[in-house]
């Protein structure tokens, strides 16, 4: 069964279990709904949501997978509002950021963002994961 085929079926259970009107359905059926589209199964949309929460910044994910920005930032704009932009990082990349803040002269979010190539978002919350994880250490 195709994608299309899949939530059109999802929608018709929807109209018969909640109504005619989608604003009251449940908020996970909606978003079953929603994750039924096409941009959400492809294998390339995988591989840039990946490159999305790895903290990839537009410009460098059109340059690597041959897409325009315009497309890289619409997909990340859908992620935050779907609240599905939840920033990860691999070991590595958070030991090069606690080495790229120690060894820079007053590291900001942007200086170091532009240092390692990547979404200022992204340090933001990689460094306050850090924090966490060191404050927790001190206990």
């Amino acid at each position: 069964m195709s994608s299309n085929k899949k939530m059109a079926a999802e929608i018709r259970t929807a109209y018969a279990n909640y109504g005619d009107d989608p604003d009251k359905w449940p908020k996970d059926v909606k978003k079953k709904i929603r994750g039924q589209t096409e941009e959400g199964h492809t294998a390339e949309n995988k591989i840039l949501r990946h490159m999305i929460l790895h903290g990839y910044t537009n410009k460098y994910i059109s340059q690597e997978r041959s897409k325009t920005p315009q497309y890289i930032q619409q997909l990340r704009g859908r992620m935050r509002r779907r609240d599905e932009l939840d920033y990860q990082a691999t070991p590595d990349e958070l030991t090069q950021l606690k080495y790229n803040v120690k060894h820079m002269n007053r590291p900001n979010n942007q200086g170091v963002a532009s240092v390692m190539g990547r979404d200022k978002d992204w340090v933001r919350c990689m460094r306050e994961k850090l924090r966490e994880v060191s404050n927790e250490a001190r206990r």
